[in-house]
């Protein structure tokens, strides 16, 4: 398992400035970051690409994404998986979509420690 100074994180967001602020973020604590704007293309990237974790908005346009977290499970089950959601109660289908679910607004801090926490667990 890679050190958290070299993981690669990808981030799956269709809302360009939430994308553009993540990365900053998880590259300011020295992650590697790959993006996508859509599930689709997350996935294409995921598939394709060497990616120790996944940060991605629940409300995506197209495949929405409790559809893209489960296929990157399927694809890759080992892979920590964070959603991002403005709902305060998660549908019953959302259960085991991801590994952890936060609330988008919360202090950038938790979600940079549960990444660092979740990449930990599979070193």
């Amino acid at each position: 398992m890679p050190a958290a100074k070299t993981a690669t994180i990808l981030c799956i967001d269709d809302e360009p400035t939430a994308l553009s602020v993540r990365r900053l973020l998880l590259e300011s604590a020295g992650y590697q970051v790959a993006t996508a704007h859509s599930g689709e293309e997350g996935i294409r990237i995921f598939k394709s690409q060497p990616i120790d974790a996944v940060i991605m908005d629940y409300w995506l346009s197209g495949m929405d994404g409790i559809e893209a977290a489960r296929e990157l499970k399927r694809i890759r089950p080992a892979i920590p998986i964070v959603v991002l959601s403005a709902l305060t109660e998660l549908p019953g289908e959302s259960i085991g979509a991801a590994d952890r679910w936060f609330l988008k607004g919360e202090d950038p801090a938790y979600l940079l420690n549960a990444i660092s926490t979740l990449l930990e667990a599979r070193a």
